[in-house]
């Protein structure tokens, strides 16, 4: 991936961590934690990098002057600002036991100066020395998540991680409840909207410990509202087996025994305010729970009867696409073997005919005295044949099985991703009750935390509605999606919905048939996998015109239905392979030239058998790839060439047949350092091949080029 981009990533997550500073320092520097300040807004600026710690002061200040409390905030922002310079001089020390004693020493010195100024007893001294104890526990907690979230992108909750984010979680909440406006009360509504959602995501489990959590932090900062929400963890309880009858039974249950133990326990005033805290809370929940956590917090569920039923699907689906192409091989194979059988019917009807002359019939009776000679080399020559047939399928087998070892292989690499049991319910739920019916949905993130949709129907009216499909799930996920990627078996197909990612590729294709020739014998495919990966395949078949073509055409599909399956690219180069070596007895073999695309890494894998060079503009030099390989089906062992490139928004591939001269490539070389588009470059090499070949158009020319460009470019 180029530099830029990682300076552009760098950027936005340094604008990203000091606009959240600002706010932090903005919303928690009047907050109370009981009867002490709450210690959000000096743990923040000790977890965070040197501009975020001085954005937590900024937003203090701006809070102190908005509120008319900046004397109060006096001791707040000592401390801050000891925090900021601990972290402009101090800027490489980032340990969590670091983090936790600066936030302490930050606080009690603030305390100390602050009290020696105003000659406060010994008591102000003791609130020091507490206040810097509960800054440095939460400061040691913050940063284990902020490290956690930074280094995997989520947070284990059944860990340390998930201790820590507990108190995290329970320090926020009752800094929220500090904060009351007329009758409503933030910290209460997101209070109640949290539980709700922990018990639909974790069940009983989530609604009770978020509901302890919510009410030890209401009793800490607003002890009236707190009893309140004396019951919220029994309702959480509830909340959480109920919510399998949908997420409007389970609200409606949950804010009916909390009232009603509001009713038994609270007098008038403060119960309707707590009751219509409470609505609030579950009308937030209800706008929010279809949010999906799952990329963020992980947990270890009894799902594991989830996961190997996607596992035997995904193995039936990748075996019916094996004998699905099989099939179609053999097929072909009976074609070509009518073919074959006709062509040797009639040469031995010519050899009747020649033995039938009388100048044959005199040398056939002249070579009956060498019978045993000739008898005994027809023998040792057909044992010869025997042998070099047992050896040549020998290593078919044994390339076989090395293909089935990648195959398994590959699928293995293939399921180290992160299944989401609570997104692909929630989507089962969406399309049954918009009217689309599917067998199965398996929705999970890629090593890069991409999201991925599979849907499996086995009806072939589901295609019709997979435009409305995308568009639904698209606005009930907020993400979008690109075009879906449909692999189809005898009997079911599966259609794959993989997140856009921030690059794509821009391909075009032009072709020119060989002289006195009306179709061409190249093959040319652009398709994505079910990671989202980009291929474009250019296939040429032996010799010109329709026969090549049949055979470029069964390379390129092949490969395409293997990948698309799941397969890797190894082992579907070597099942073509056996599968062109055996599928006839005439002689027939294809090339074949792949561009892979992984939109994660912007990375690209050169892949060829037998093709022809591959040229690359990276930036402002051009680059010919060349492999002295052979094609598919020429020999009992597969001959494949790989190798990785990276490339950045600009760059441009080329993909060339063999109809293309090599005497024309510093032409190529030299076009692609112009600014031309991708249609015009491909159109000028097919027609200048012509030229270049001598005025002559010997073999079928295909050209195809490949930009890398951001998306909605």
């Amino acid at each position: 991936m180029s530099k830029e981009f990682f300076k552009k990533k760098s950027s936005f997550s340094l604008f990203r961590e000091t606009a959240l500073s600002f706010l932090c320092g903005l919303i928690f520097s009047c907050a109370q934690l009981g009867s002490i300040a709450s210690p959000i807004p000096v743990a923040a600026a000790v977890c965070t990098g040197c501009l975020g710690s001085v954005s937590v002061l900024l937003g203090a200040i701006v809070t102190g002057f908005i509120s008319g409390s900046f004397l109060s905030l006096i001791p707040l922002l000592i401390s801050l600002m000891l925090a900021a310079c601990v972290r402009i001089f101090l800027r490489e020390w980032n340990s969590s036991l670091f983090v936790s004693v600066s936030a302490s020493l930050c606080v009690f010195a603030a305390g100390m100066v602050y009290s020696f100024a105003q000659n406060k007893s010994a008591e102000g001294i003791l609130v020091s020395v507490m206040s810097a104890f509960l800054t440095g526990t939460t400061a040691y907690f913050l940063s284990t998540v902020l490290a956690s979230f930074n280094n995997q992108k989520k947070i284990h909750l059944k860990s340390s991680v998930g201790c820590a984010a507990a108190v995290v979680y329970f320090v926020l909440i009752s800094a929220l409840f500090s904060f009351e406006y007329s009758t409503i009360n933030p910290g209460y509504i997101i209070g109640v909207a949290v539980t709700l959602i922990a018990a639909q995501r974790f069940r009983y489990c989530g609604g009770v410990i978020c509901g302890a959590l919510t009410a030890c932090g209401a009793m800490l900062s607003a002890e009236e509202l707190g009893m309140s929400l004396v019951f919220l963890p029994v309702t959480g309880l509830l909340a959480g087996y109920m919510t399998e009858k949908g997420s409007f039974v389970a609200s409606g249950v949950f804010f009916l025994f909390n009232a009603l133990a509001q009713l038994t326990i609270q007098n008038s005033f403060t119960t309707y305010s707590s009751i219509g805290n409470l609505m609030l809370g579950c009308i937030v929940y209800l706008l929010l729970h279809t949010i999906c956590l799952d990329k963020w917090l992980v947990a270890d569920e009894p799902a594991s009867d989830r996961m190997m039923e996607n596992m035997a699907l995904r193995l039936r689906f990748m075996a019916a696409s094996i004998s699905s192409v099989r099939a179609d091989t053999e097929k072909i194979s009976e074609l070509l073997s009518h073919s074959a059988y006709e062509s040797k019917y009639k040469d031995k009807q010519l050899a009747y005919a020649l033995c039938s002359t009388g100048t044959e019939g005199k040398a056939s009776q002249k070579k009956t005295q060498d019978i045993p000679y000739e008898h005994e080399k027809s023998r040792i020559k057909l044992q010869r044949e025997k042998t070099a047939r047992k050896t040549e399928s020998r290593h078919i087998l044994f390339e076989q099985l090395i293909a089935s070892e990648k195959m398994l292989a590959s699928f293995g690499e293939s399921m180290s991703v992160r299944y989401s049991s609570e997104l692909t319910d929630a989507i089962e739920r969406r399309l049954d009750s918009c009217g689309y019916y599917c067998d199965s949905v398996a929705a999970y993130f890629n090593q890069c935390e991409r999201l991925v949709i599979e849907l499996y129907s086995q009806d072939s009216r589901f295609e019709e509605n997979m435009s409305s499909v995308c568009r639904v799930l698209s606005e009930m996920l907020g993400t979008d999606f690109l075009p879906p990627e449909k692999a189809g078996t005898k009997n079911s197909v599966r259609f794959c919905l993989c997140q856009a990612s921030p690059y794509h590729l821009k391909s075009y294709s032009a072709k020119r048939c060989a002289e006195n020739g009306d179709v061409s014998g190249d093959t040319t495919l652009l398709f994505r996998d079910s990671s989202g990966s980009v291929y474009a395949v250019l296939s040429d078949g032996m010799g010109t015109g329709r026969s090549a073509a049949v055979e470029s055409r069964m390379t390129a599909e092949m490969f395409r239905k293997l990948v698309g399956s799941g397969i890797s690219c190894d082992a579907a180069i070597r099942i073509i392979n056996g599968l062109m070596l055996t599928k006839s007895e005439q002689e027939s073999f294809a090339t074949l030239d792949t561009v892979c695309f992984d939109p994660d890494s912007c990375e690209v894998t050169l892949i060829k058998s037998g093709a022809a060079s591959t040229i690359i503009r990276q930036g402002d030099r051009v680059v010919s790839v060349s492999a002295p390989t052979f094609p598919i089906g020429s020999a009992a062992s597969a001959d494949v060439f790989t190798k990785k490139i990276s490339l950045a928004p600009g760059d441009i591939v080329v993909m060339l047949s063999d109809g293309v001269p090599e005497s024309q490539y510093p032409f190529i070389k030299k076009m692609l350092l112009t600014d031309g588009e991708i249609k015009d470059i491909a159109d000028d090499i097919c027609r200048k091949s012509v030229i270049f070949g001598g005025g002559r158009c010997r073999d079928d020319v295909s050209v195809t080029v490949l930009q890398l460009c951001r998306r909605g470019e």
